[in-house]
């Protein structure tokens, strides 16, 4: 369970541990916190370093992926009510729901961290598909990581 330490969120040692793996791994943990720490920078959170306003440049240029990857992350944050989703964002969130799910799996992933950092819950559906996705190989709980690396950055 992560810890809030003078005001900042602190990540388990597992989660350090899986980050850096990750990171390593052609720097997949760091792409994937970039689109999360973009969704917090629209809702006033925190704000991006220059390396990582250029790496979510590159992201949306290779066909969108930054910007849809922080779709899910914004719905989570809307859902909190930290934020309020553009049209856009709202189509593409269904989008990607439409898409088997992907928007709405990809959202339990990112309120289960908010979940360990704050007074947000998921509902029972939500954590019920993130245990499913824990299941598969630990899916939900690597997907979770880089969320709980964006959060640790507040």
């Amino acid at each position: 369970m992560a810890r809030i330490t003078n005001g900042k969120t602190q990540m388990t040692g597992a989660e350090k541990f899986w980050y850096v793996v990750e990171c390593i791994c052609y720097g997949a943990g760091y792409i994937a916190k970039v689109p999360i720490k973009k969704a917090l920078s629209d809702a006033g959170l925190v704000t991006l370093t220059s390396g990582e306003e250029f790496w979510y440049g590159i992201e949306c240029i290779l066909f969108g992926a930054g910007y849809i990857a922080k779709v899910p992350a914004k719905k989570a944050l809307s859902d909190v009510g930290a934020v309020t989703m553009t049209t856009a964002e709202e189509v593409w969130y269904i989008i990607l729901c439409l898409s088997f799910g992907a928007g709405y799996l990809h959202k339990t992933i990112i309120k289960k961290a908010f979940s360990e950092v704050g007074p947000t819950q998921q509902t029972s559906a939500e954590y019920l598909w993130y245990v499913l996705q824990c299941l598969n190989f630990g899916t939900g709980y690597f997907a979770k990581v880089p969320v709980k690396k964006a959060l640790n950055e507040i």
